[in-house]
């Protein structure tokens, strides 16, 4: 039985119903119609499958914890964003007020090497001062403000550890 019928149900209490009562008030529930959802997300190379709850890159499987899960379905249903820890954790950690703390960096870190393999481009950048994307597009600082100079700022890296 659906939630909303077992609300329904819950709000008509334990006094004798007549038929005229119930119909009204059930209608909405058996009309309703069910959209059909994604069972899989895709983002480039990397799915998620929401049934299974598996994970993989490519053909590469991704051993995920249930909070690595939550974050990554979180980031691919928001891929290209730049997502704060702010709104992660609000929203993936459902905490109402954000406490200072680092657990976001750190679940991020330990998600980021489990996706982002050793010779695989990189999926999930960090967006210093501002957060996190997940992107399969390489090209993405250039057509994201929240990503202006992050390739730049990757080649000047590259180039001073090249030094």
């Amino acid at each position: 039985m659906s939630s909303h019928i077992r609300r329904e149900m819950d709000s008509l209490g334990k006094r004798p119903l007549s038929i005229v009562i119930i119909i009204p008030r059930m209608e909405p529930c058996v009309r309703s119609p069910v959209e059909p959802r994604e069972t899989v997300l895709r983002v480039g190379s990397l799915e998620l499958d929401l049934i299974d709850r598996t994970a993989k890159r490519g053909n590469r499987p991704i051993d995920l914890r249930p909070r690595e899960f939550q974050l990554l379905k979180y980031m691919m249903e928001r891929s290209d964003q730049v997502l704060t820890c702010e709104t992660l954790i609000k929203d993936v950690w459902h905490f109402e007020i954000v406490p200072e703390t680092n657990r976001v960096n750190v679940h991020m870190g330990r998600l980021r090497s489990k996706v982002d393999g050793p010779d695989e481009a990189r999926m999930i950048r960090n967006v210093r001062g501002e957060g996190f994307v997940l992107s399969a597009t390489p090209a993405l600082s250039q057509s994201l403000p929240g990503l202006r100079g992050l390739k730049q700022r990757e080649l000047a890296q590259t180039n001073s550890n090249n030094v």
